[in-house]
C-alpha cells in the first residue's frame, strides 16, 4: 500500500478548486458576451461537474498561452467540460445574458473557490507541521 498526502479530502478540495475555475471561465465567457446578438449565456453546475471530476472524467487542465505552444494535455481530457448547458430565456436581441445574475454567480463562485483553498492550505500546512515536528 502506497502511503499518499493525496487523500480523499484532499482530491475532493483539488477537483473542487478545478470545477469551480472552470464556472469562473464560463461565467467571465458570459460577461464578455453580454452586449453579443444572440449569445446563449451558458451554465456550469457545480454538483454534475464534481460528480463528473471525481470519477477521473477529467480535471481542468493547463492551457496553452499562445498558439505555438505545445500543449501538455488535450481538450478531450477536460471531459467534465460537457456539462456546460445554455441558459433558457431570450432577451430583444436574443442574447440570454442577465449581467446582475452572472456578477452574483461570479462573486459567489469566488468566494467559494477562497474558501475550499483555505481549506486546502489548510491541510497542508497540517502536513508541513507534522513534518517539522518530526525534526
Amino acid at each position: 500500500m502506497v502511503i499518499t498526502p493525496w487523500d480523499g479530502g484532499t482530491k475532493l478540495y483539488e477537483n473542487t478548486l478545478d470545477v469551480r475555475a472552470a464556472i469562473h471561465e464560463v461565467v467571465a465567457s458570459n460577461v464578455a458576451n453580454e452586449e453579443t446578438p444572440g449569445y446563449r449565456a451558458m451554465h456550469l453546475p457545480f454538483r454534475t461537474a464534481l460528480d463528473a471530476a471525481m470519477k477521473g472524467d477529467g480535471p481542468m487542465m493547463p492551457r496553452t498561452t499562445h498558439p505555438r505552444h505545445i500543449p501538455l494535455f488535450f481538450e478531450e481530457n477536460r471531459a467534465f467540460l460537457k456539462v456546460v448547458a445554455p441558459v433558457s430565456g431570450s432577451g430583444p436581441d436574443g442574447n440570454t445574458v442577465n449581467l446582475e445574475q452572472q456578477m452574483t454567480l461570479m462573486a459567489e463562485n469566488s468566494l467559494l473557490y477562497m474558501t475550499v483553498s483555505q481549506f486546502l492550505a489548510g491541510s497542508f500546512d497540517g502536513w508541513r507541521n507534522a513534518i517539522n515536528e518530526g525534526r
